[in-house]
């Protein structure tokens, strides 16, 4: 098995869980939802994988600002909270992929219960082997994509080549500034499955590639505040009364993976920042 196809199993190992969506569903009716009637905002709380949540995405989707009925990729897609979002607040159709199965189909199961099935759609797709035709879409973007990948060249250039000319690209990324965070991460279960690098070493690496960075905006003291809140409310939380998808998603080690990121994020060892970036 080759090297690539080696982290990519790590990677699903690292993020399957059985029955993710039933698991999800039911933790929705637990706190008095009705899984036949969910409404979008029902969902905030367990669809936003990533630190800082519903705020991180609004600032992104923000930064992104494509227009109503563009065609948007989201690369690496979890359980489809932006990519919702940006259908439902913009107007756009979204085609979102991911590495693993069962993220994916929880992302189907909820698009459909929120009847946004006609404007959102997910695929299981490797982020190094996009299954599209070549200039497809209208803008895309990644949010906690990067560090999963070793192979940052041709991740990058698959976005690209999906793109159509001038169109943007968008990134939310957790990156090295001083360090590895201690391990597990809600990412990784070691360093051999985390690929950290420096926000200035992206900047160049995406020059190279045939885009033009607009944007470095730092986003470190608001996932900090973020995490470290997570922190706290999964310090106090039963398993089976933890708040949003954490637990479900990150699995038995999920308080040990929340409490090192957050303390990474805290003491400089990472930070956060977005990225926007036009295709030439």
């Amino acid at each position: 098995m080759s090297r690539r196809y080696e982290l990519e199993s790590r990677i699903r190992q690292h993020y399957r869980r059985e029955d993710l969506a039933g698991r999800i569903l039911a933790a929705l009716a637990a706190r008095g939802f009705d899984p036949e009637r969910l409404q979008p905002d029902d969902l905030a709380g367990f669809e936003d994988m990533h630190a800082g949540g519903r705020e991180a995405t609004e600032s992104l989707m923000e930064l992104l600002d494509p227009p109503a009925e563009a065609q948007v990729l989201d690369v690496g897609s979890g359980l489809g909270g932006p990519a919702r979002y940006l259908a439902r607040t913009r107007g756009c159709r979204v085609v979102g992929v991911d590495l693993v199965p069962e993220l994916v189909e929880a992302a189907r199961h909820l698009t459909e219960r929120v009847s946004l099935g006609e404007r959102v759609t997910f695929q299981i797709a490797s982020a190094l082997d996009l299954p599209f035709e070549s200039r497809s879409f209208d803008a895309a973007y990644t949010i906690h994509v990067g560090m999963n990948i070793e192979d940052k060249e041709r991740f990058y250039c698959e976005i690209g080549r999906v793109l159509k000319p001038g169109t943007w690209f968008a990134l939310f990324d957790l990156f090295r500034l001083a360090g590895e965070p201690d391990y597990p991460v809600p990412w990784a279960e070691g360093p051999d499955q985390s690929f950290l690098i420096r926000v200035d070493e992206l900047d160049r690496l995406l020059t190279r590639l045939g885009f033009e960075v607009v944007t470095i905006r730092n986003r470190t003291r608001q996932a900090a505040a973020a995490m470290q809140e997570s922190a706290r409310r999964a310090a106090r939380a039963d398993d089976d009364k933890a708040p949003g998808s954490a637990a479900l998603v990150m699995g038995p080690r999920w308080r040990e993976k929340v409490r090192h990121l957050a303390a990474a994020l805290a003491d400089g060892r990472l930070g956060a920042w977005e990225v926007l970036a036009r295709r030439h």
